[in-house]
């Protein structure tokens, strides 16, 4: 919490009227700092630096406030097993790729429920709001929201996924149950998209990390009752507080494969192909579908 405290004093955060329960204000105070702030260490994200600056917690226009909502599909409210978490900002055509997606997966034989937020920040009851300023953190704190309530089996999906409609969401959650987590390959390592200063961050050399293998972070599944695959989501967590591991041109994406690696998830399944818009299984059978050319206009 003393962490916590010190980004409060040298970030917008003390500006907010209610940090646990922030207005559109509020978020508009945090949007301003991320797109004229004085953010130096965004500089070793490289190619990626625009997405930090030009990240929407809200809209352009007055209409595009902060959603959320649950869906609850096939089953009871009160059940927690399994359960699908989807963020959306602002940017670009990422609120309507979200909507197709929770779509989808109500009209499908998925039994569980969807968390989704369009803006905004997950978590804030919890002070997570404090890191809305780092990239990508938003997704540790989704799953820490969801921990929080109890849910087993939760997965992540990026809002430019579709699952396949050959294989039941169904079967991903009982490959979760059973592996205790649901993790897609690259076909890279982490070298060529890291910096001293993050590598540091993990107690590692630059030149280490082009030993370790990246994983997707457009689709990440865990088994929150193990607490070895629950140590995962505090790991990264913590990460996204210090002041240089988030901050490489994959950002949470090589944070989570450094986190997977020294923790022993290694165990990956195979890259995704047909240039990344396929996610597969051990016997190559397409599991998801990543249409990106429906959430960009870039």
């Amino acid at each position: 919490m003393i962490f916590f405290f010190f980004l409060a004093a040298s970030l917008p955060y003390e500006q907010l009227s209610d940090l646990y329960h922030p207005t559109i204000e509020d978020y508009r105070t945090i949007q301003q700092f991320l797109a004229e702030g004085e953010r130096p260490e965004l500089r070793r994200m490289g190619d990626k630096e625009f997405l930090a600056r030009e990240f929407r917690l809200v809209g352009k226009s007055p209409e595009e406030v902060p959603e959320s909502g649950r869906v609850v599909v096939n089953c009871e409210e009160s059940e927690r097993e399994n359960c699908i978490i989807i963020y959306s900002s602002f940017n670009e055509r990422y609120p309507r790729g979200l909507k197709r997606l929770v779509d989808v997966i109500a009209h499908s034989n998925f039994k569980g429920h969807v968390y989704y937020r369009i803006g905004g920040w997950p978590n804030t009851e919890e002070g997570d709001l404090l890191l809305a300023h780092v990239p990508f953190a938003f997704k540790p704190c989704f799953f820490r929201e969801m921990q929080k309530m109890g849910y087993k089996h939760v997965l992540w999906l990026d809002a430019s996924i579709l699952p396949s409609p050959f294989v039941s969401l169904n079967k991903i959650f009982k490959m979760i149950a059973e592996r205790k987590c649901f993790i897609q390959g690259n076909t890279h390592t982490l070298g060529p998209y890291m910096n001293e200063e993050a590598a540091h961050a993990f107690g590692l050399t630059l030149e280490e990390t082009y030993a370790i293998p990246s994983c997707s972070a457009a689709i990440l599944g865990l088994d929150l009752t193990d607490s070895k695959a629950a140590s995962v989501i505090d790991a990264w967590y913590q990460a996204a507080q210090d002041p240089d591991a988030f901050y490489s041109p994959r950002s949470d994406q090589s944070a989570l494969s450094i986190i997977l690696y020294q923790k022993g998830f290694r165990n990956f399944l195979p890259p995704s192909s047909l240039g990344e818009r396929q996610f597969l299984d051990k016997d190559h059978n397409a599991l998801f579908f990543m249409d990106r050319g429906y959430v960009k206009d870039r």
